[in-house]
């Protein structure tokens, strides 16, 4: 048993905490408890997670986590070396980049051609009332019998009929302001550490849906944590962060293949297959 493990140990038991009691504080296993107590740290997935469990036994027993784990940095696992990140670099363009083809690219032109033809066929449609009410009055007045003409009244009333009609109205609707189009791209790979770039709807929500065991921090850019707790998902477990008003969002994950990303609705991708590994997303609001 090591010195750290010792130390713990002692301070759960100066509280009178069992490790059941603990594990229901600090969520962890009663199993990855007992390692932490003996110093047997090979069954735990990671030092990343080893460092993690510690920080949390120690806060929960009223001690400092990092002063501990300076104090016997000999005795923890070292991190895993960087694997490189090059074979990583050039990524695919996703279903909704290679959307914007040349059909996406010529619709507003369609659409103002369109517009022209429909206010050609109203200025048409106006012409032929005009010429045939003119017909209809000549013809009236040719005849044996003089009475008052019912189409007049009528082409007093076109002017009006055209003012309702008028094109600055579908003009006006054609104008309306669209909710900006979601994108999100790969800005770098470096490291552990994947960067993304996100343009579209201001309104913004993260969820996160865990397929298995796998730790899991979310914080924003000043470092403040958004997740309820940061902690190790287990399967079946959900939960979702509202984005709206962060700039950036930093995600440390441990194992990626038991956890799904979604932001609005759309899967993030993972970019390198390393356990763990960190996710940036950068949010450039589209005016």
């Amino acid at each position: 048993m090591g010195q750290l493990g010792n130390k713990l140990k002692q301070a759960r038991l100066d509280q009178g905490l069992s490790l059941e009691q603990l594990n229901e504080r600090t969520k962890i296993q009663k199993h990855h408890l007992e390692e932490i107590e003996t110093g047997n740290y090979s069954a735990i997935p990671g030092a990343f997670y080893v460092r993690a469990f510690i920080k949390r036994y120690a806060q929960a027993v009223g001690l400092d986590g990092e002063a501990l784990l300076r104090e016997h940095q000999g005795e923890l696992p070292e991190e895993q070396p960087q694997a490189s990140p090059a074979e990583h670099l050039t990524r695919r363009p996703d279903k909704k980049q290679r959307s914007n083809g040349p059909v996406s690219e010529s619709m507003p032109k369609v659409l103002v051609a369109l517009f022209i033809v429909f206010i050609l066929l109203v200025i048409w449609y106006f012409y032929l009332l005009s010429t045939s009410g003119n017909n209809l009055q000549q013809e009236e007045e040719g005849g044996d019998v003089e009475y008052e003409s019912p189409s007049e009244p009528q082409a007093e009333q076109q002017p009006e009929a055209a003012e309702e009609e008028s094109p600055a109205a579908e003009s006006e609707e054609s104008t309306e302001p669209q909710e900006p189009e979601a994108q999100l791209e790969l800005e770098s790979v470096s490291g552990e550490t994947t960067t993304y770039t996100f343009s579209g709807p201001s309104d913004r929500q993260l969820e996160f849906s865990a397929d298995g065991a796998s730790w899991l921090s979310v914080k924003d850019e000043g470092g403040s944590e958004l997740l309820s707790l940061a902690r190790v998902f287990e399967a079946g477990e959900t939960e979702a962060v509202d984005l709206s008003n962060e700039t950036e969002v930093f995600m440390r994950i441990g194992d990626y293949m038991m956890l799904t990303l979604e932001l609005n609705g759309e899967i993030v991708p993972y970019e390198q297959e390393r356990k763990p590994q960190n996710i940036i997303i950068r949010f450039d609001d589209a005016e």
